[in-house]
């Protein structure tokens, strides 16, 4: 009687988990979804590495009028 509550609880989360699985997008949607997060990520990691070559430039650009 007392795993009655861990047993309900895994019970609604096995239902839930049923439904979200049944909810993800399948076959051309997934890959679709993919490709848009894949090039969501590559853009911002190439727009930060622009953005540091840039940064890198600035301070040799400054360290050089120094001397």
């Amino acid at each position: 009687m007392t795993d009655l509550p861990v047993q309900l609880v895994l019970f609604y989360f096995l239902i839930a988990g049923f439904f979200v699985g049944w909810s993800m997008p399948r076959g051309k949607y997934l890959k679709a979804l993919q490709l848009r997060l894949l090039k969501g990520l590559h853009n911002f990691f190439a727009d930060e590495e622009e953005y540091i070559a840039h940064k890198v430039e600035r301070i040799r650009k400054h360290t050089r009028r120094k001397k």
